[in-house]
């Protein structure tokens, strides 16, 4: 067998085959399975919402207990995108660990687990929080009752609210179980429903990954993600503003035209972002839309405004303006991100699960500040009664 003279190798030898470097696939895009994170959201979010609404009728104040069926449907579709939230942060994970597809036994029962444990945390945090405020509402009752008949001497008035607390915590406790195993077993049913398979992510066609060009430069990247939760920010705290207006206008008219005037800022920044229109100046005035409604609540609930109908004194803290101060917050955070970001090089945008989670959790926000300012469409979820109830308490 002859030598070659230049590496005295065998001729044919794999060394000497010069072939050239191939270069590295490129990663395709994941995207998320709305189909599968939608069904394992909506399952267990109804579900849940059944023992929620169940435990309320049982041992839950008496005005809250009105209409099961539409406060059920009402309050599972209002709490749908905190469960889309809860799964898409199992498939996160799952991604992490497994890789995109789950190819073991092994990794499908654990992305199942951490799916029903995820679920379950969300609807156990719902049920406690409705059995709190039920308990708050019946200590209010019980010591308006107390106060009227005087029948009470001594701690007959301890001993009835903890021995309703104790019914509440034995209750929730009990429901949880049920909640639990329920998540399971549904769960489980759909993945045999789907042949045992559980996509947790898709590939993205090449045709939906192409760049669109757009004046004034690139959307893409973490500046553009950073964008698109800032105008998302902006959006939904002017819902939420907008929401509020008619209350206030019959409280005092000029809080209602100031939260008209602050909707109208906001959108108004919202649009000019999306349209571009000198960046770093609309960036600016997001940061002031955003710290000038968080500055002047903190101010109304700590030391009072001193002016308006109840100058002097500290507002209470409602629902829907804790809601809205999230929103700004997060309306804040992009904004003097993407200020910094001016200038610097261009990062890689987020994952498509991180992206839709965080636009899922806005979403959620939103809805729970709505629902919390009092609309009509939301008076089976109406949290802004609250308002009244701690003005029964101080007085």
């Amino acid at each position: 067998m002859s030598l070659h003279p230049a590496t005295e190798r065998p001729v044919g030898h794999p060394s000497t085959q010069l072939t050239p470097t191939a270069p590295a696939a490129a990663r395709t895009p994941l995207g998320v399975p709305w189909k599968t994170v939608l069904a394992l959201a909506a399952v267990m979010a109804y579900a849940d919402g059944f023992w929620l609404t169940s435990l309320r009728g049982a041992v839950g104040a008496i005005e809250r207990s009105q209409s099961p069926f539409s406060s059920w449907l009402r309050e599972s579709t209002l709490v749908l995108p905190i469960f889309v939230l809860a799964v898409l942060a199992a498939m996160m994970l799952a991604l992490r660990w497994f890789g995109p597809a789950l190819r073991t036994p092994k990794a499908l029962v654990a992305t199942g687990l951490m799916v029903v444990a995820a679920g379950t945390i969300v609807g156990v945090g719902g049920i406690i929080a409705s059995s709190a405020y039920d308990y708050h509402l019946q200590f209010i009752q019980m010591r308006m009752m107390d106060s009227m008949r005087a029948m009470c001497t001594g701690s007959c008035l301890d001993q009835q609210s903890h021995a309703t607390l104790v019914v509440h915590v034995r209750a929730v406790w009990l429901i949880s179980r049920w909640l639990l195993l329920t998540n399971l077993v549904l769960v489980a049913w759909l993945v045999a429903m789907w042949g045992g398979r559980l996509r947790i992510s898709r590939p993205i066609p090449a045709d939906e990954t192409a760049p669109t060009p757009s004046p004034g430069g690139d959307r893409g990247g973490r500046v553009g993600d950073l964008r698109l939760v800032l105008v998302a920010s902006l959006l939904a705290s002017a819902a939420v503003h907008a929401a509020v207006i008619p209350e206030h206008l019959t409280e005092w008219a000029a809080a209602g035209m100031f939260f008209l005037l602050l909707t109208i800022w906001e959108l108004a920044v919202a649009g000019m972002l999306l349209a571009r229109l000198e960046e770093r100046t609309m960036l600016l005035a997001a940061v002031a839309v955003s710290v000038g409604p968080l500055a002047l609540w903190l101010f109304s609930r700590t030391a009072g405004l001193p002016f308006g109908p109840g100058g002097g004194l500290p507002e209470p803290i409602g629902l829907a303006d804790v809601m809205a101060c999230l929103l700004e917050l997060a309306s804040l955070a992009a904004a003097v991100a993407l200020l910094r970001a001016q200038g610097r090089r261009a990062r890689p945008a987020a994952s498509a699960h991180l992206r839709s989670a965080v636009l899922v959790a806005l979403l959620a926000v939103t809805l729970i500040g709505l629902a919390g300012s009092g609309l009509s469409m939301f008076d089976s979820f109406d949290l802004s009664g609250a308002r009244s109830v701690m003005h029964m308490t101080h007085a």
